[in-house]
This record gives structure tokens, sequence and C-alpha cells, in this order.
């Protein structure tokens, strides 16, 4: 609980920036060259990239070269720009490191828009290695309603944001973190458990909304994940897709 409010008080000192900002703009940590897949992070709603220090920190530790932070104002910005801005910083990113294929992170509102970007390009569908949401609302969440935003409204319960595209599901690694802490958005909504996504849905348990971005298990769990996702030799869902695991 304490981890939580200290997550909570950190992200209400960056809400007043984050509604200053108008569209989408990036951040680009950039280090030597190397066979690593670029990774872009986008953040939930009223959030900041200021929730991925620690997981940026660990993906630079494991030599990950190439990482973009994407922002946006999710109270002001349409979800439909944020999805067409991520689908541009990840093709600059793939044209600049040469790399087949990129890992796109997104966390609570942000898996949602991973979802969209990838169900509206078929383009990045294909150059797109593991894409990863973390306590996002799948299902919806039924405080989105009180939300302001176009943003919000995708996140409302009933609101089919995106689907994979028929015919055309692309060589994607899905995994989808949870936490049976969460109290913002609960395990069922969390778990991506649509078939057609062949997900591999991950438990942290005993972790909040915001804490779980923070947490060990999880960075530990992604980041290795990451990277095997490169070394494996072909398109196919990874062991254990559609089944509950644990990530402690």
């Amino acid at each position: 609980m304490l981890r939580e409010m200290r997550a909570v008080g950190m992200a209400a000192l960056q809400v007043p920036h984050a509604l200053r900002r108008r569209g989408c703009g990036s951040v680009h940590y950039v280090a030597d060259p190397n066979d690593h897949y670029p990774v872009l992070l986008v953040h939930g709603y009223a959030g900041t990239g200021s929730v991925w220090s620690p997981l940026r920190f660990a993906l630079a530790e494991a030599g990950v070269g190439h990482i973009v932070s994407l922002s946006y104002n999710s109270s002001a910005t349409d979800p439909v720009a944020v999805s067409a801005e991520l689908t541009r910083q990840a093709l600059r990113a793939l044209a600049a490191t040469g790399a087949p294929r990129a890992h796109l992170v997104g966390h609570s509102l942000g898996g949602l828009i991973v979802r969209s970007a990838l169900a509206a390009s078929a383009e990045l569908r294909f150059r797109t290695g593991s894409a990863v949401t973390i306590a996002s609302p799948h299902r919806g969440v039924f405080l989105a309603r009180i939300a302001p935003g176009q943003c919000a409204r995708i996140m409302h319960p009933g609101h089919s944001c995106a689907r994979p595209a028929a015919g055309a599901p692309g060589p994607v690694s899905w995994l989808a973190y949870y936490s049976d802490g969460d109290r913002v958005v609960p395990p069922a909504s969390a778990q991506l458990d649509d078939p057609r996504y062949g997900a591999v849905n991950l438990l942290i348990p005993g972790c909040g909304h915001l804490t779980i971005c923070r947490d060990e298990r999880l960075i530990r769990s992604l980041v290795a994940r990451l990277i095997r996702t490169e070394t494996s030799a072909g398109p196919t869902a990874p062991a254990g897709a559609g089944r509950e695991l644990a990530a402690a």
C-alpha cells in the first residue's frame, strides 16, 4: 500500500505537465548500435514517461540500444492520432537501427494504443516482435466513464478498441501482464484472452496499478522475454499461449 501511495504521489506531480502537453511527442534513448530490437514504450491515461524509468534502465543494462518513450495528453488527444504516432516512431526506429522488428510495450491505456496501432498497420504488424500490455483494460474499466477525453472512451466496458486483422495476424508474440492487487483494472479485464491473439497472460501478484511497472519481477520477466523473442526461430505463439502463468 505504501509503495502504491508513493507511486500515485509521483504520478500526481506529473499531471500538470501532462495536461499542458499538446499532440504527441517522443523521447529517444540511443546508445551504441547493436543487434537488439528497438523498444517503444507507451504510458497510460494521465501518465508520463517517468513510469518507465526502472524498465528503461534494465533494458539499457541488457544491451538494448534504442528505446523510444512516447508522450501524449490523454485527455486532449485522439487515440487514433496516438496510434498513428506510435506506428511512425516504430518505423523510424526500425529504419535507424536496421533491426528486422521492434518491441511495443504499453501500460494501461498504452496497451490499448499498442493494440490499435497493430490493428491499423499491416506493415507494423509484420515488423513487431513482441507486443506487451501491462495492466491494460482489454475489457474496459468503469472508472473510464468519468474520465474526460476521447482516449478515455476506448477504455469503456464493451468498447472494441481494436481487433486482430482478419487473415493477417502477423508474427507478433503477445504478452499481457496483470496483478491480483490492481484496484483500477481487475485481472479479468487485464488478461488478453481473445484466442486470436494467442497471448501469454502473466500474473505479477500483489501489485497496484502503478507499482506493477516498477516491480522487479515484471522487469526481470519482461526483459528476458523480449530478448528471447529476438532469438526464437519462428513467428509462432510463445509456449503456454493463452494460459495463466505467474512471473514471480
